[in-house]
């Protein structure tokens, strides 16, 4: 039965922490982890158990958001969902689940889970009229006994429990998010059609995990192109396409979740493998959110494209990464400005030495965008190597590493 966050809430921040940390680092879809202890990274990675719980007492405050424990890991804390819909009881609106952290060390899967709950739980026109359609299901820390524990792949047994959906004893964890799935899939109307899996890669880049069709079906890999080149049409430049990482092509293998769902459910669930970056260039978050929901979206049915969106003002002044990057010629350079004033964005050589000035003047609120194709501002082509671009404004002032390629 499933555990009422605010029932057992108090009892699962006094639970004693045990303190090691893991010495088996096996190869894995998402690359070899390249493990390294340091004093900012150590145990949880800079977002602990207790983050989780700060921020489901916040979440759990929305009238659109349900807040349950799916079930407890070997160390007896709750695995918790968030359930996200104005009516989370229908039996006709469309079904999407999500889970992540389930290795650990690849929190920036959790920042990507973290912006989709903001989108979703929004104010915005696009947020209301997806939850009056649509119910979403994210379990954003799947694995905290290995957050807590300092274990890079791990839960508390020491056993990777992404690849242990085949082993003749399961997991705990394996099992709480099984059972979750078989109750949102079998005999209900509104099955999950979409259930995403969310990671982070060493190859520094963002891409889906796309399944061959000698392991699924040539119908399927149609829909997957769909699905992935949709979801890279909201966001040019930061993912990579369809076919960046192929897998399954001598068969479907039988020890992850995606393989469970393919051998149970088939065509019927869109389910894959999310990378995002595991790297000094990760961010932009917020925008990969963005474009995962809307490609979500479309591909289940949901039509955003008719809503006005012009009016809507960003929360906060943000210079996103540029993209793409590297970069030649030209790449472009995503801003927000949540209140009209005075911008200036500028790019710096390594040592500091500013040589182009991108904008300097007057702007109003908004999502803002400016390209830079490579040149001073006497329209000299620069020479490969790293720049900084600068952003001031009303007391903002933050910088992003670019790297040009001539």
């Amino acid at each position: 039965m499933m555990l009422r966050l605010k029932y057992i809430y108090i009892f699962l921040i006094t639970l004693s922490m045990t303190n090691s940390f893991s010495q088996s680092l096996p190869a894995h879809k998402c690359g070899q982890f390249q493990y390294e202890l340091d004093i900012d990274r150590s145990l949880n990675w800079g977002y602990g158990y207790d983050d989780l719980l700060s921020d489901l007492s916040i979440w759990a405050q929305s009238p659109y958001v349900v807040v349950d424990s799916i079930g407890a890991t070997v160390a007896n804390r709750a695995i918790w969902e968030l359930t996200i819909s104005d009516n989370p009881e229908s039996d006709t609106y469309k079904r999407v689940y999500i889970h992540a952290r389930t290795h650990p060390g690849e929190e920036e899967s959790f920042w990507v889970a973290d912006e989709i709950i903001n989108f979703l739980l929004s104010d915005s026109p696009e947020a209301n009229q997806i939850r009056s359609q649509c119910i979403f299901h994210i379990v954003p820390m799947h694995n905290p006994d290995g957050v807590e524990l300092g274990y890079p792949r791990e839960n508390a047994n020491g056993i990777d429990i992404e690849s242990g959906w085949d082993d003749s004893v399961l997991q705990p964890e394996v099992i709480a998010l099984q059972n979750r799935f078989i109750d949102l899939s079998f005999v209900i109307p509104n099955p999950i059609e979409v259930a995403l899996n969310m990671h982070s890669a060493y190859a520094c880049k963002r891409y889906f995990v796309y399944h061959h069709e000698v392991g699924t079906s040539e119908n399927f890999t149609v829909m997957e192109k769909n699905f992935i080149s949709g979801i890279q049409s909201y966001y040019p430049g930061g993912f990579e396409n369809w076919n960046y990482f192929v897998s399954w092509s001598n068969g479907t293998p039988d020890q992850y979740p995606e393989s469970w769902w393919w051998l149970n459910y088939g065509e019927n669930v869109m389910a894959l493998t999310y990378e995002d970056m595991n790297c000094d260039d990760a961010g932009n978050y917020d925008l990969t959110a963005n474009a995962i929901v809307r490609g979500l979206c479309d591909y289940i049915g949901i039509n955003l494209s008719d809503i006005e969106t012009e009016n809507l003002l960003p929360y906060s002044y943000m210079l996103h990464q540029n993209y793409p990057n590297p970069f030649n010629p030209n790449t472009l350079i995503d801003y927000n400005l949540p209140q009209d004033g005075f911008v200036r964005i500028s790019v710096l050589d390594i040592k500091g030495r500013e040589v182009s000035i991108l904008l300097e003047e007057e702007q109003t609120a908004g999502l803002k965008s400016i390209s830079w194709r490579g040149i001073d501002d006497h329209g000299n082509k620069l020479p490969s190597g790293v720049y900084i671009c600068l952003m001031t404004a009303n007391g903002y002032i933050s910088t992003k590493k670019m790297i040009l390629l001539q």
